[in-house]
């Protein structure tokens, strides 16, 4: 059979190595000049950063994808886990390292918040790592063809006995007493882009990857994986046009810019699906759909030396809750941000020239629902800068080289819609069976992968999203004929 992907994302790629290696004839269209999405290469002078993920976490779904089609994750790359996985710094001066080694981790909480509190740790991963063995097979890794496979006794029963659907920031306080381990078990869901305090309690499994499986590196950066993929796919007979825009499908047809047409049994569409469905389907997208926050990064090439900053560096700000509150519900710049750092030269020395590191930023901040301005970046960078100078000897007059990204960038160059960097929110009333599905209810033969649809954001979920589009696909075009 023949498909066509509009994407050359994660998801397209990992969709586009599935169909190959089943001996399908698979065209990627590209309209940058560059695969991997959101996971690209950034530079700056010599510098190189991962411009998207830089975060490696749950391993499992790289693995089978990779053995899917006879080959070893770890054959193609060199991985690398991360101890300790980051540093959190807080605004009273205190640091604590996360690790996944839990005697370390219980002994830095007992001596920096006591016995009760690093007790309250021990039960909250034995209680994640029971609710990440249910919810990832039941909830995450199938698709949903009716209601019957999502509103059944069983998975009623699963989430129940978890209270999967309870406030995560206000079931962390039954675990943890002091705020800053409530602040350090709970940020996750914002790689989301999803507040804490408006979030399910099963995106707490977030936590226990990080603390049950730990942070991964892999030589090169996150970016390698993309590349990887790709030459595994190309290996096995697909081909990735690069500078090739799709300007609509129709039927089973996709138009290209420059007037050509490519027919294929059925279209995949790994672009950010409000935009798909605007400009590549012709229809008007949901009203009511809810998006994630966006994001202010950096990157800066650094003259001289941080050596306060390991690889990832998380910093709280005064106000938790307060800071989430500009962000999401009052569309404000947050007074006094917390930000992400990660100079990954510390892990990969060749990330950056000798005498030179590699500084990235990342400042969470509302979408365009917010009218973003110069003075925005503006006074973000200088509240980042501030903050690094006061607490880890970063000098302003040493960046040799500087590049930002702000939501207007996420909207122009990665078709988000309003410039959310994470897509489409994970609300529950867009998790799960509640979740733009993977094939076009318009049109039979368009199909969808990535993170907009099931089962959402982040690389581990957007492979999952891949073999369950080749799942869908076997079932609804023929297992003779895909296998």
């Amino acid at each position: 059979m023949k498909f066509v992907i509009v994407g050359a994302g994660m998801g397209g790629l990992a969709a586009a190595l599935r169909l190959s290696h089943g001996g399908h004839r698979v065209t990627v269209l590209e309209k940058t000049g560059m695969i991997g999405g959101r996971n690209r290469p950034v530079k700056v002078n010599e510098c190189r950063f991962d411009g998207g993920p830089t975060l490696l976490m749950m391993l499992d779904p790289f693995r089978k994808l990779f053995a899917d089609v006879g080959e070893r994750f770890e054959d193609h790359l060199q991985l690398e886990l991360l101890d300790p996985s980051y540093t959190a710094w807080y605004r009273d001066g205190s640091r604590i390292q996360g690790t996944p080694d839990k005697a370390r981790m219980a002994e830095q909480i007992e001596l920096l918040c006591g016995s009760e509190d690093a007790e309250g740790y021990r039960q909250l991963l034995r209680d994640l790592e029971a609710m990440y063995q249910e919810a990832m097979p039941r909830f995450v890794q199938r698709n949903y063809y009716k209601a019957a496979h999502f509103l059944n006794p069983d998975s009623l029963r699963s989430a129940a006995r978890h209270g999967m659907l309870g406030n995560l920031a206000r079931r962390i306080e039954r675990y943890v007493q002091d705020p800053r381990l409530r602040m350090l078990f709970s940020f996750q869901t914002m790689y989301l882009g999803l507040s804490p305090f408006e979030s399910p309690w099963v995106y707490a499994v977030l936590t226990y990857m990080e603390y049950g499986e730990g942070i991964w590196y892999p030589q090169g950066g996150l970016v390698e994986i993309a590349h990887v993929i790709a030459k595994l796919a190309e290996a096995r007979g697909a081909e990735i046009r690069l500078d090739t825009e799709a300007a609509f499908i129709e039927g089973k047809t996709v138009e290209l810019v420059d007037g050509q047409t490519l027919d294929a049994d059925a279209v995949i569409v790994n672009a950010d699906l409000p935009y798909a469905e605007r400009e590549l389907l012709g229809l008007k997208p949901a009203r009511r759909r809810k998006f994630s926050c966006s994001a202010y990064a950096m990157y800066v090439d650094y003259c001289g030396e941080l050596p306060a900053l390991g690889h990832h560096s998380v910093f709280f700000g005064e106000d938790f809750r307060g800071n989430l509150e500009q962000i999401f519900n009052r569309r404000e710049l947050p007074s006094d941000p917390a930000f992400y750092a990660a100079v990954s030269c510390r892990s990969d020395p060749g990330a950056a020239p000798e005498g030179h590191e590699n500084l990235f930023l990342l400042v969470p901040c509302a979408n365009l629902d917010r009218n973003w301005t110069q003075d925005d970046a503006d006074t973000l960078r200088a509240r980042a800068f501030q903050r690094l100078a006061a607490e880890a000897g970063f000098d302003e007059d040493k960046i040799a080289g500087f590049k930002d990204y702000g939501p207007q960038d996420y909207a122009g160059e990665l078709n988000l819609e309003r410039g959310a960097a994470f897509g489409l929110s994970h609300h529950f009333s867009q998790s799960a069976f509640f979740r733009p599905s993977n094939r076009s209810r318009q049109n039979p033969y368009v199909y969808f992968v990535g993170a907009s649809t099931v089962p959402g954001n982040g690389l581990p979920m957007v492979l999952i999203s891949a073999e369950l589009l080749e799942e869908r696909l076997n079932r609804e075009l023929g297992a003779a004929q895909l296998r």
